[in-house]
């Protein structure tokens, strides 16, 4: 992997050249003490040091509703495009988003590629940026404050410069097309690239244990906490949409002006009562400690048990948009008995 140095006074004439291979996002503030992700014109707006943008990278992929098929009368069906994106860059993603897009592409791209997915994924750009966690981070636990692969570049923030990993061939054609912006690594580079990483691996302040989780969680499966986290939860879905790895989808047929029939696919939440109905109305998890439960279970053991690792990459967006402030740290914490 190749490392090079670029001064931080050179990330406005990155980002405009970042432009030129596809619709740069990058997070911005919303002016409500929170980040999205968003489409950028004026890169002076691009804000690298958010911590958490509220939707992660996923609607680049997926489109919250898209049509997939579209048929007028007498006619074969057809994809609109609905879902096409084109040519994008993705700027500013944390380590732990970054082993969610891995996490994604298990899902969508393993045995039958969701050719959806595919066709977004092929033509984006990932550059990766460092972080520094808050109270709600707990990647360290989960093994995602770094990543080794799974981008195209990769920015560190050093004192007025950036540490700079290259990736990919085409992180490599990126820094070719720029090369006045970047120098070779030092050796007074790579010992604040590690003062920093030490200090960062300190500055973690929440944490989980994981320590046979999987099998814990099997043991506890009529544990009081259930009913209790389902008594305060309202199945809002707030979790599972701002969730980096939540990919649960629905499709519905529909027909619209000049009987034109089409097939709508929108993100859907195990957590909605009606996610589990059946046809003749039957539901498998009509009480919501069920549904509270099957998400937990989903992401530390049946996911587990599947890939042989969690689909939780600990970026603490579902700990900051709870409405009720149910706290995934101390839900499992409580299961163990720690709490």
């Amino acid at each position: 992997m190749q490392t090079l140095q670029m001064p931080t006074r050179n990330l406005p004439e990155f980002l405009e050249a970042l432009k030129d291979w596809g619709t740069l996002w990058a997070p911005v503030f919303n002016g409500r003490k929170a980040f999205r992700l968003d489409a950028i014109g004026d890169v002076s707006l691009v804000r690298p040091d958010a911590l958490r943008t509220t939707l992660p990278f996923k609607k680049l992929l997926l489109e919250p509703s898209f049509v997939m098929l579209e048929a007028a009368p007498g006619e074969m069906p057809k994809d609109p495009g609905d879902n096409s994106r084109g040519d994008q860059v993705l700027f500013g993603v944390h380590a732990c988003d970054i082993q969610a897009l891995k996490i994604l592409d298990l899902q969508f791209l393993g045995g039958y590629a969701d050719p959806y997915y595919l066709a977004n994924r092929q033509r984006l750009i990932v550059v990766g940026y460092g972080c520094w966690p808050d109270d709600k981070c707990f990647c360290a636990s989960m093994n995602t404050s770094t990543a080794d692969d799974g981008f195209d570049l990769f920015l560190t923030p050093l004192e007025d410069r950036f540490m700079v990993a290259v990736g990919s061939s085409r992180g490599d054609d990126i820094v070719r097309a720029n090369a006045g912006l970047f120098s070779p690594a030092t050796a007074q580079d790579t010992t604040d690239y590690l003062l920093r990483a030490r200090r960062r691996s300190r500055a973690f302040q929440l944490a989980v244990n994981t320590e046979d989780l999987p099998h814990i969680l099997e043991l506890s499966r009529e544990d009081p906490v259930w009913d209790e986290i389902g008594a305060k939860c309202l199945c809002c879905g707030s979790c599972s949409t701002v969730c980096p790895t939540c990919a649960c989808f629905n499709m519905a047929d529909e027909v619209v002006d000049n009987a034109v029939a089409r097939r709508r696919r929108t993100w859907d939440s195990c957590l909605f009562r009606d996610y589990a109905t059946v046809a003749g109305g039957h539901n498998f998890r009509s009480d919501r400690a069920d549904r509270v439960r099957t998400r937990y279970y989903h992401k530390q053991e049946a996911f587990v048990r599947e890939f042989g690792m969690p689909s939780c990459v600990g970026c603490g967006r579902c700990i900051d948009n709870c409405p009720t402030g149910i706290n995934v740290v101390e839900v499992f914490s409580r299961v163990r008995g720690e709490l």
